[in-house]
């Protein structure tokens, strides 16, 4: 029997192949230009991965005419999500029957919410969108496990509502969520025993920042400030209880709060918070983060938090003006994609020739990779920087998701069909068959060492003119396909 490369590529597993053609397990960042396709750039941070079809799409519309359109995401026909949603009914029920669903079938319950997450990553048309959706359920973090049904309900009526709307709006829905109450124990806080814990996070975690400004003695008086915001005795419903409020005269960030009022205390409050200075640059330094760098230039981080202000936190016309800027259209390759953002980024990417068909491979590698969506237990959410990301273990779960997608043809990717002759057009030599993958993965053409070292991979001699059949198609395509999607290239953005 001969043993071929691609037996002994199955063999010994992705990280040999990986470090057989130089991807490191620091997997730095290479050096890639803005200005190689600026266009290719705007798409890799707005959207979940490109496709051909984002690529002709925004090159017919132009930049800033893309950017508008995604931002007004309502009037953006999403057919294959839609269909997706009636199909299931724990993604459209309300909190009563989901509540009543959950105790019965949780497991059902928390499958179709996870899968909600991950196809609407991938197929949904209205991608910005959804990036804003995933960054704002981050910033409001809530666990699914332990507060299923109100978890679900929370990401349709709070993050999904709001996403795109003002942000005091997104703060006074998040504030209100039975969800959020329950987790950060604001439904037990009464005006004989305040409950600080909902008070503080939303001043570290949802507005001001840990920098913000705020002492002590705001936190204790926004703790009363929100006594009486509690939950009906099934925790399913938002309710005030006048009884359970302090009344007293409260000073918060120099505002003075009169006696004898209800919630209007509460809702001064999240006016004060979302309407201040320290909001604005906190917000704006996250979105920064986010979408342009770990290390944003501060430039960006105060001209977005003038939009925030100027505009009444309108998150649309802050988020043109970031996506539009010169300090983002100067971060090419400067963010390291999340393991969430990585698997979706390459099912996007290989599409149409990878159809997608079940949770169950997203679930056992995010889980390896701990970024299983929904399931980050402390209040603040996860890791939005490289280093959090950047392990060995990381590096070896990546590479091996990237070689078995690719090779899902050869049902090595449990849920996924491939067909990558729909990838792949015909080529007649080695060199162009790595040109067209990098070309078709990257939205660039490699050169240098990463080249020589791919085509070494196909053809040991390292000839880049040698002709392409059939035999060596079929029996490099795929791994090639997966090297690429291993590469430092493709994990930053």
């Amino acid at each position: 029997m001969t043993l071929t490369r691609r037996d002994l590529f199955k063999a010994t597993g992705a990280a040999g192949a990986a470090l057989a053609v130089g991807w490191h397990f620091h997997a730095a960042s290479p050096a890639r230009a803005a200005a190689d396709d600026p266009l290719y750039h705007v798409l890799q941070r707005a959207t979940w991965g490109v496709r051909p079809a984002d690529l002709e799409r925004i090159r017919q519309m132009g930049a800033q005419a893309w950017i508008d359109w995604q931002l007004d995401y309502e009037s953006i026909p999403d057919p294959l999500v839609d269909e997706f949603i009636s199909a299931r009914r724990p993604l459209r029920a309300d909190i009563d029957s989901l509540s009543e669903l959950a105790e019965r079938d949780y497991g059902a319950v928390i499958t179709n919410f996870l899968w909600g997450r991950i196809y609407r990553a991938i197929y949904s048309e209205r991608q910005l969108y959804e990036r804003m959706v995933e960054f704002w359920t981050d910033h409001f973090n809530v666990p699914a496990p332990d507060y299923l049904a109100q978890r679900v309900v929370e990401d349709r009526e709070v993050i999904r509502k709001h996403a795109l709307g003002k942000f005091r709006d997104l703060l006074f829905a998040s504030a209100t969520s039975p969800a959020m109450l329950d987790y950060l124990d604001q439904a037990v806080s009464s005006k004989e025993h305040p409950n600080e814990n909902y008070a503080r996070e939303i001043m570290e975690l949802h507005t001001l920042g840990v920098d913000g400004g705020y002492t002590q003695a705001d936190v204790v008086a926004l703790a009363r400030a929100l006594t009486g915001w509690t939950l009906t005795n099934n925790s399913r419903h938002f309710r005030y209880v006048h009884e359970m409020h302090d009344t007293a005269e409260k000073t918060l960030l120099g505002v003075t709060m009169p006696a004898g009022r209800g919630s209007e205390d509460g809702l001064q409050a999240i006016d004060i918070l979302a309407r201040h200075p320290s909001t604005a640059r906190f917000i704006a330094r996250k979105l920064s983060r986010r979408f342009i760098s770990d290390q944003p230039p501060q430039s960006i981080i105060e001209s977005t938090a003038q939009v925030f202000l100027s505009t009444d936190g309108d998150l649309r016309a802050v988020m043109r003006h970031l996506l539009t800027s010169a300090e983002f259209m100067a971060s090419a390759g400067q963010k390291f994609r999340r393991p969430l953002e990585y698997m979706v980024a390459m099912a996007r990417v290989l599409s149409p020739a990878l159809q997608v068909t079940s949770l169950d491979p997203f679930y056992y590698y995010l889980e390896a990779l701990g970024h299983l969506p929904y399931h980050w237990f402390p209040p603040n959410g996860y890791p939005d920087v490289a280093d959090a990301w950047i392990t060995t273990n990381g590096m070896l779960h990546r590479w091996n998701a990237a070689l078995e997608m690719a090779h899902a043809g050869d049902g090595m990717f449990i849920g996924g069909a491939m067909n990558l002759d729909a990838l792949i057009p015909p080529v007649a030599t080695v060199g162009e068959l790595v040109d067209a993958v990098s070309e078709r993965l990257l939205g660039m053409t490699l050169n240098g060492e990463a080249r020589d070292r791919l085509i070494q991979f196909v053809i040991r001699t390292g000839n880049p003119q040698q002709p392409v059949d059939a035999r060596l198609r079929d029996n490099y395509l795929p791994g090639l396909v997966g090297l690429v999607l291993a590469s430092p290239y493709f994990q930053w953005s």
